[in-house]
């Protein structure tokens, strides 16, 4: 097969960039609508839970109608819709409109989220067009990361709701390089029929899809403050997300190789459990050393574990459609994660509560796929990635 990645699933990458801006951008808009418009912090966190049931919402209307979608229709009107929503966020800070427009704006994302994975999905090789959409967000998280503080700053959440909505208004501009409509389904090499035991595997992956964003949604929400709780300088704290991100660049490199030569169930059941344990460590001691070690393992683990979730649904269930729900899956955790996160914080232990029980969801998905691992193995033996 050619090195070569063909310009439609570059097109499509780049539509899973601009769907996921808000949620590469969370940390740094949580920090404005607290320090510039005055939001608590479990206000914030509502706020975020809000955008992210929109995510939720029209990733699931995208999934459920995908055989029926023209893309290019569909994709320009939902990219227009969230750059024009984003637009109206910028003046109306007001509690209640806010989070009826973070609502809109989620959906939409959502949308080009979930039509980005529905595309990807059918390529020959999901590993690889997995991987690449992966190191790209890793990259567009990078800049994000370092340049909104800047815009914040300078312009607190409108300048950020500003960028995000011209983000994505920029990635209309690769909609014509997408199909019409969907072909027929791919089948990839290695893979088993779609029957009724691999649609409970799939239910139980996405399953734990949904107990690892919760962690993530939990923690990352909340990252930057937690530093600074730690007694970190804010501008150090800013350099710590940066620079951590870039770790995800190894893991995806390391994710890529392991799954052509060790299976799924290892590499993601130890990652798993390292992050949990690092959580729940963290949890008890909130030192600046505990700060640091948890965001590099976060960031090293996220898209590491990404990989092989996707990796792992495509060989239990082949049709590509459990895949296509994964946005789903991760809007509904997403939004129930710093929603949890606030939860925890109103009980007045600080941060030490919001990073238990992200340390508790890891566990708890550690607990899925184990339990993925060991019915599989019985009745078929271990997923294998695609070759």
């Amino acid at each position: 097969m050619s090195s070569r990645v063909p310009r439609g699933p570059w097109a499509a990458i780049s539509l899973a960039i601009g769907g996921v801006v808000p949620i590469l951008g969370m940390p740094i808009i949580v920090e404005g609508l607290e320090d510039h418009w005055l939001l608590t912090g479990a206000q914030a966190g509502y706020i975020t839970s809000i955008d992210l049931a929109g995510l939720f919402v029209g990733s699931t209307i995208t999934s459920a109608l995908a055989p029926r979608l023209h893309w290019r229709a569909y994709l320009s009107a939902a990219l227009a819709s969230a750059a024009a929503l984003n637009a109206f966020c910028m003046l109306h800070p007001a509690l209640i409109t806010l989070a009826a427009l973070r609502f809109g704006a989620g959906m939409a994302s959502g949308a080009a989220y979930a039509s980005s994975l529905a595309l990807l999905s059918r390529e020959s090789d999901t590993a690889r067009a997995f991987s690449l959409m992966i190191f790209a967000q890793v990259l567009a998280n990078a800049v994000i990361l370092a340049e909104f503080p800047h815009i914040d700053d300078a312009f607190g959440p409108a300048g950020l709701f500003a960028a995000v909505g011209a983000l994505l208004a920029a990635t209309l501009c690769v909609v014509p390089k997408l199909p019409g409509r969907l072909g027929a389904p791919v089948h990839h090499a290695g893979a088993r029929p779609r029957s009724l035991p691999a649609l409970a595997l799939a239910g139980l992956c996405l399953g734990a899809v949904a107990f690892v964003y919760v962690a993530i949604g939990c923690y990352w929400a909340y990252a930057e403050r937690m530093g600074v709780s730690a007694g970190i300088p804010a501008a150090w704290v800013h350099r710590f997300l940066t620079a951590g991100v870039l770790l995800s660049g190894l893991g995806c490199l390391a994710a890529f190789r392991l799954s052509r030569r060790m299976g799924q169930a290892r590499p993601l059941l130890i990652a798993l459990a390292a992050l949990s344990a690092v959580l729940l460590l963290n949890g008890m001691w909130g030192t600046p050393l505990m700060f640091v070690l948890t965001l590099a393992t976060m960031q090293l683990c996220w898209n590491f574990i990404d990989i092989f979730q996707l990796g792992t649904l495509s060989a239990v269930d082949p049709s590509g459609r459990a895949a296509a729900f994964v946005p789903a899956a991760q809007g509904a955790a997403l939004a129930i994660g710093p929603a949890a996160g606030g939860v925890a914080l109103g009980l007045g232990q600080g941060y030490s509560t919001v990073l238990l029980t992200a340390g508790a969801s890891a566990a708890l998905a550690v607990g899925c796929y184990t339990a993925v691992y060991l019915m599989h193995e019985r009745g078929r033996g271990e997923p294998q990635a695609n070759e």
